[in-house]
């Protein structure tokens, strides 16, 4: 693949990991990483999710990418990074296959099944987000996973089909360039980018069990608020806003 805008590799530790590196070392040099760099790779040795998860993925078989970006958006509005990301993922998973939802933070399902992982990583300058690192695991090829994962799925398992994982890659991130506008902190903007991630949100509005800080219950999501923590309702009446560490989807 000769896209300067891709570097692929066959093996690496984490994709995430090791742009983070090449960030660093590249930073005042003419070799700087350009927004929307993808380091691509076949087989990720400690792929990392979200906390102290790891990524589980078949050597060759699925898209392992890390991507740079630098949005300049203040420190306090990233969740409007994490859902451009997500609704951008969303939207192009759903040119493949149908029954496409955003489990908040960030996973991608189909059909109530798992099929992408987003790490997303910022470094701050000051107040504001100097550069993220947008990490991602698609299942796209395999067709077997390790018991103790929780309904994983691909996009071979739910189509029949084959698909290439570089072809994939290059129409991913063509996409993620196109619609990068979504990307803003003007009011109108930022709203409009809220309803889509909304539109596709996982359980909105649906009672479901939750582990709720450690105490299970029924409620019901009724959205996110700026910061980006879960606004859920118990079925008396109670409301919360629980960030990723405070609740747990049964």
């Amino acid at each position: 693949m000769k896209d300067t805008l891709i570097q692929h590799i066959d093996k690496t530790q984490s994709t995430n990991k090791l742009l983070s590196s090449w960030i660093l070392e590249r930073a005042d040099t003419e070799t700087k990483i350009p927004p929307f760099f993808a380091l691509w790779a076949d087989f990720q040795t400690a792929g990392r999710g979200m906390g102290s998860n790891h990524w589980f993925s078949e050597a060759g078989k699925n898209l392992l990418v890390s991507f740079y970006f630098e949005p300049g958006i203040p420190a306090a509005r990233q969740f409007l990074f994490n859902q451009y990301f997500s609704v951008c993922t969303r939207e192009f998973i759903a040119r493949h296959v149908d029954n496409v939802a955003i489990k908040w933070p960030n996973d991608i399902y189909v059909n109530g099944k798992k099929i992408a992982g987003i790490l997303i990583e910022h470094t701050l300058s000051g107040d504001r987000i100097r550069h993220t690192i947008a990490g991602i695991g698609v299942n796209l090829n395999q067709e077997w996973f390790p018991e103790e994962i929780p309904h994983p799925t691909s996009l071979t398992m739910e189509t029949g089909k084959p698909y290439d994982v570089g072809t994939f890659l290059l129409n991913y991130q063509e996409l993620l360039r196109e619609r990068y506008p979504l990307l803003s902190t003007d009011p109108a903007a930022a709203e409009a980018l809220n309803r889509e991630y909304l539109k596709h949100l996982y359980r909105l509005n649906e009672p479901h069990h939750y582990a709720i800080q450690g105490r299970e219950t029924t409620a019901s999501i009724l959205g996110v608020d700026e910061f980006g923590r879960l606004q859920l309702e118990e079925s008396d009446g109670t409301l919360h806003r629980c960030g990723t560490k405070e609740v747990v989807f049964l």
